[in-house]
């Protein structure tokens, strides 16, 4: 099921966390992806507001972990990775994003550009990076919404963990 990528995570010591708001439904192409990891390593988050729902997960579900498990995906709902989104398994960083089209194509200009569609972070990344990771917020003098994405990937940065981005996802409508 890898195609021959050789995966930078151990399934067994993975979680997988799923932000399934409001149905708790998943993409076809989801529920067959999470079929990588054991069953009991998937959860599904299904809270309201998406910037808590992803505190909460890092909070309750990675930061209480126990200490075998090494990596963390957080992946929304209507996602749909297939064998172009291996390669974001082979990747070493503390952050890990997958490249989808939300619409936005320009925002992957940058090489290490992530977007919380699909990401993957590090067990230190976990432990170390403070709470809130995700907060929604605005950007030119307050006239332009910006993502919680781009704020959390600076706070990632700026605490000098390392980031990378590979792979492709489908999302929504859109392969």
């Amino acid at each position: 099921m890898t195609q021959g990528v050789e995966l930078a995570i151990r399934p067994e010591r993975t979680r997988l966390i799923v932000y399934a708001w409001p149905d708790n439904m998943l993409t076809a192409e989801l529920a067959g992806w999470s079929r990588l990891l054991p069953a009991e390593n998937v959860f599904t988050v299904v809270r309201r507001d998406l910037c808590a729902a992803r505190n909460w997960a890092v909070r309750e579900l990675c930061r209480k972990a126990p200490p075998e498990f090494e990596h963390f995906i957080h992946v929304d709902r209507d996602m749909r990775p297939g064998p172009a989104a291996l390669p974001f398994l082979g990747v070493e960083a503390d952050l890990v994003g997958c490249a989808y089209d939300n619409g936005n194509l320009a925002c992957w200009a940058q090489p290490d550009a992530v977007h919380a569609g699909l990401f993957r972070v590090s067990r230190r990344l976990v432990d170390e990076l403070p709470l809130p990771w995700f907060e929604f917020g605005y950007a030119d003098e307050g006239c332009e919404f910006r993502c919680e994405c781009i704020g959390f990937a600076e706070k990632v940065k700026a605490a000098g963990f390392s980031v990378a981005r590979a792979g492709w996802c489908g999302h929504r409508d859109r392969p």
